[in-house]
């Protein structure tokens, strides 16, 4: 009964995993704005993250955890750029901003 359990739940989260990152494939091609992609990117990387973990519990071994550091201090250090690249007061840098007509802030 809990390996039938725990096979439902395995394929649930490979399934909502797939869903999220052609969602996310579909946000990094169709985006808007250069935000919109590197954010997407930034998240698809999550995605990537999260599927190895998930793939590290059905295996047993954990020989890819270097794997996941690696892919996690990329993914804090590009989000962390995005941010202080984005941040008010920074005008230089405000190119991929979008706001909205009339907003002055």
């Amino acid at each position: 009964m809990i390996a039938m359990l725990t096979q439902v739940l395995l394929w649930a989260a490979m399934t909502l995993i797939a869903a999220a990152a052609v969602l996310t494939l579909w946000r990094l091609t169709k985006g808007p704005s250069t935000l919109d992609r590197i954010v997407s990117a930034d998240v698809m990387l999550s995605i990537v993250l999260i599927s190895i973990c998930v793939t590290m519990v059905v295996s047993g071994y954990s020989s890819a955890l270097p794997i996941l550091l690696v892919l996690s201090m990329v993914a804090f250090t590009g989000g962390v750029s995005v941010a202080r690249m984005l941040a008010p007061g920074a005008p230089d840098r405000q190119r991929y901003r979008r706001d909205e007509p009339g907003d002055d802030a």
